[in-house]
């Protein structure tokens, strides 16, 4: 049996929308989290507790990568990291709204519901 709702929705299709939606939110979380780069940025944003310039995250980012302190990593390694930052997995954790990323300021920041979702993994 279902309910009309007000709007002529039935009970069973608000049910389905929401899980829907649910199971969209996951999938979004799981492409963002299967990413070892993406999964840095998070780590890093957590650590640090306030918006961060995407140079400097480049940097934090780098060091996680190459376990050594950036004055040894290449420049050149550094740079290749912030530009995939820039253009690929900063945006793409945008997207999934657990960080937000201010261009004109150069700032990430990262959001309640990165936090949250962080705080789940070990």
């Amino acid at each position: 049996m279902s309910y009309t709702l007000a709007g002529g929705d039935t009970e069973d299709t608000r049910i389905d929308a929401q899980e829907a939606a649910r199971e969209d939110a996951l999938d979004t979380y799981f492409t963002v989290l299967s990413n070892q780069r993406r999964r840095r940025v998070l780590d890093c944003l957590r650590e640090y507790e306030t918006p961060i310039a995407l140079a400097d995250l480049a940097d934090e980012v780098a060091v996680r990568e190459y376990d050594s302190p950036v004055t040894e990593i290449p420049a050149e390694e550094v740079k290749e990291i912030y530009v995939s930052l820039y253009h690929v997995h900063v945006p793409r954790i945008a997207d999934a709204d657990l960080i937000e990323y201010d261009q004109e300021d150069d700032l990430v920041t990262l959001l309640d519901d990165g936090q949250e979702l962080i705080e789940v993994i070990p």
